[in-house]
């Protein structure tokens, strides 16, 4: 019985990455924000997926992040673009599932993140709050600064 659930999960588990399931908005974000170039994966680490941009003249000039974090009922998935001095450049909400908190993809609130070296993002401190979006947000920053945290190892 329980070798028939696991290869029922086996069978029908969504092996589909992040990348691939957004890739269509996904390029169009990243060709917009850092122009014509290539991903190259280079780290899939707890649901987080690395990848390299270079651009078309070969040089390597950012890292874009595929994501998720928790709302206050649901996940929804995110995608940063970091340039090379661990600045957020851009943040781009892929996938809002609930009902409830979706201000959090409210552009003019995204851009307190950007352009900031050697910052520990803080909800309430150097992060405005959102309200209706407490949940959500709070969970993006946290999720943002593992990921800061993560590249300058």
């Amino acid at each position: 019985m329980i070798l028939a659930v696991i290869s029922f999960f086996l069978t029908f588990a969504d092996t589909t990455s992040m990348r691939e399931e957004y890739k269509k908005s996904a390029d169009r974000n990243i060709e917009s924000v850092l122009g014509k170039g290539e991903l190259k994966s280079t780290l899939t680490d707890s649901g987080k997926e690395y990848y390299m941009f270079e651009s078309a003249e070969g040089k390597e000039s950012a890292t874009v992040v595929f994501s998720s974090a928790k709302g206050r009922y649901e996940f929804f998935d995110y995608m940063v673009i970091i340039n090379q001095n661990t600045e957020i450049v851009d943040i781009k909400i892929l996938k809002y599932r609930s009902e409830y908190g979706y201000e959090i993809t409210n552009k003019s609130w995204l851009r307190q993140f950007y352009n900031k070296q050697g910052v520990s993002f803080e909800y309430r401190k150097n992060i405005d709050t959102l309200s209706g979006a407490t949940f959500s947000a709070q969970s993006l920053v946290n999720d943002i600064n593992k990921i800061l945290d993560k590249l300058k190892k």
